[in-house]
């Protein structure tokens, strides 16, 4: 995409996720898939990090090429990816929370 920097951190595992646009909430259903993921490798003691720029690497030809190269067909739209490892530091402490931020409406 015209730029030499690393998208992905450094991170040493990728998974890209793709949708099939016929379905008409293909987005948010890829959207789902990507927050799940990240749900699940945070239970498992891995970080992880959303990248929300495959559905234009994937329209360029050479993520067409890629893609047709993975059997995935033209339908198929990138959504997003995941970069995943072992995070470099432990995660700071949660910081204190805002008093009566949250309105319950009964």
């Amino acid at each position: 995409m015209g730029v030499k920097s690393d998208p992905y951190y450094g991170a040493p595992t990728i998974l890209l996720v793709f949708a099939d646009s016929n379905i008409p909430t293909f987005v948010e259903d890829g959207s789902c898939v990507l927050d799940n993921m990240m749900i699940a490798a945070h239970a498992v003691g891995l970080a992880s990090c959303w990248i929300h720029r495959e559905r234009e690497m994937f329209e360029r030809p050479e993520g067409k090429k890629l893609m047709k190269s993975w059997g995935l067909k033209d339908a198929m739209k990138g959504i997003g990816a995941l970069a995943l490892g072992y995070a470099g530091q432990e995660a700071p402490a949660a910081k204190p929370r805002k008093e009566n931020y949250c309105i319950y409406v009964r």
